[in-house]
């Protein structure tokens, strides 16, 4: 009978090394693609991770912020709004007009019900003490930083252009 062994063919070694290139080049060209993809894959899951992350953050912020708010809502009966004024959030002023006062600062102030250069102007030293006390933040900020001077300038500005 016929028998063939393709071992003997002349060219038997240079197609056994062809098929082995082009297997190892498909292996490595399909690797690279699904490599490629889980990567992407991973780093669509990793922004998104970071993203929830970030909200939890901002989540925990909001909650501490009103913890705080609250608290110094809380103790707002404490100061003297006889001597001080009242004002409503109605006729409230931009007190991130004083310096050293920024946005939180002016949230702090409003929950103790301080909206107006008007009444910041009015505190006397001890209530500048009871409010620093009360806003539990760098106790000698308001006097350093002048805000009872500061206020009674801009409160002055404010009627001498109306």
């Amino acid at each position: 009978m016929f028998e063939m062994n393709p071992h003997q063919l002349p060219d038997a070694t240079l197609q056994l090394w062809i098929m082995l290139f082009v297997a190892g080049t498909l292996g490595f060209i399909i690797g690279y693609v699904i490599r490629r993809n889980t990567i992407r894959q991973l780093q669509t899951l990793l922004t998104k991770t970071e993203n929830q992350v970030e909200d939890c953050v901002k989540a925990s912020q909001v909650l501490q912020e009103d913890v705080v708010l609250q608290r110094i809502s809380a103790r707002a009966n404490e100061l003297n709004f006889n001597r001080i004024g009242l004002a409503t959030y109605a006729e409230a002023d931009d007190l991130k007009e004083i310096n050293g006062v920024g946005p939180f600062f002016e949230k702090k102030l409003h929950s103790l019900r301080i909206y107006t250069f008007r009444q910041l102007a009015n505190c006397t030293p001890a209530d500048v003490e009871q409010i620093a006390n009360i806003l539990e933040y760098f106790p000698d900020r308001i006097e350093r930083e002048d805000w009872v001077g500061q206020a009674n300038v801009l409160y002055q500005q404010k009627y001498r252009l109306s």
